[in-house]
């Protein structure tokens, strides 16, 4: 019930514009347009600017449902055209076709991908679902004087056809927090953090390291990945090493999410991104 409230709360405009479309579609069944407008139709000479009024009464409900479904939407994409979604500070756990219903009937361009399951900020980002990912950048102050990112790979001797890629951003990953279908896969961790920073900031030298890192793998790869990053480096991550138009070496990606409680393991569940 609880995620049902804050479903609704999250989306109540897009909820309301989506009904409205509704209801504008089917009003011509419920009512006799053609009745109703008859004498509008004999009295006033066929003009532009009451072209599809007229093309709605003289070609019955059907067409009529239609015009009015086209004119809502793009009235309402106009509307729209600033407004930015996950703009409530709920979890925003929605399916990816909610999304692209927002992004592509409602006209809806912005996206914030905080409090988004990390799973889903890979997809949208990939995908290029909206045109645009506003984050506050201060919010995630670059680190100070960073470092080399730490790059370890191990079970070396396993196949290449699939393989890990653990991103320890801001918090480290233990071996028990991977499902244990996965552990013994090749795995390629890197760490920008050791545990002794929990702070959320952005890291040039992180992101480098993984696209170097996704880069180098064998051609037809699937990947699976691991990561505590946060909304800003997920972005710049996604874009750079896995949003390649052609997919680059990589055939198969599937990001895991992490569960909120115990251990914070990742679910066995596999999201596959493409």
């Amino acid at each position: 019930m609880k995620k049902l409230f804050e479903n609704i709360t999250g989306n109540g405009r897009q909820i309301f514009e989506m009904l409205f479309i509704a209801g504008v579609s089917i009003m011509p069944f419920l009512i006799d347009l053609q009745k109703i407008l008859q004498d509008y139709q004999f009295e006033y000479t066929l003009s532009p600017d009451i072209f599809l009024w007229h093309l709605a009464i003289v070609r019955g409900n059907l067409v009529a449902a239609v015009i009015f479904a086209v004119t809502s939407v793009i009235a309402i994409r106009k509307i729209n055209k600033d407004f930015l979604m996950n703009r409530k500070f709920v979890y925003h756990d929605y399916c990816y076709a909610w999304y692209w219903l927002c992004a592509k009937v409602l006209g809806i361009k912005k996206c914030n991908l905080v409090l988004v399951p990390i799973y889903m900020q890979f997809k949208l980002v990939i995908k290029a679902t909206f045109e645009e990912y506003p984050l506050c950048e201060s919010d995630y102050p670059p680190v100070e004087n960073e470092g080399k990112c730490q790059v370890i790979i191990t079970n070396t001797e396993n196949d290449d056809s699939e393989i890990n890629v653990i991103i320890e951003d801001t918090y480290p990953i233990a071996e028990q927090q991977i499902p244990e279908s996965k552990r013994k896969l090749k795995t390629i961790r890197i760490s920008r953090n050791d545990g002794a920073d929990n702070g959320r900031h952005f890291s040039q030298n992180l992101v480098n390291a993984v696209i170097n890192s996704v880069r180098g793998v064998e051609q037809g790869v699937a990947v699976n990945v691991f990561a505590t990053t946060n909304p800003l480096n997920t972005r710049h991550i996604a874009s750079g090493a896995f949003g390649l138009g052609n997919r680059g070496n990589v055939s198969h990606l599937y990001v895991f999410q992490q569960m909120a409680d115990g251990i914070r393991s990742f679910d066995s569940k596999e999201p596959r991104i493409y």
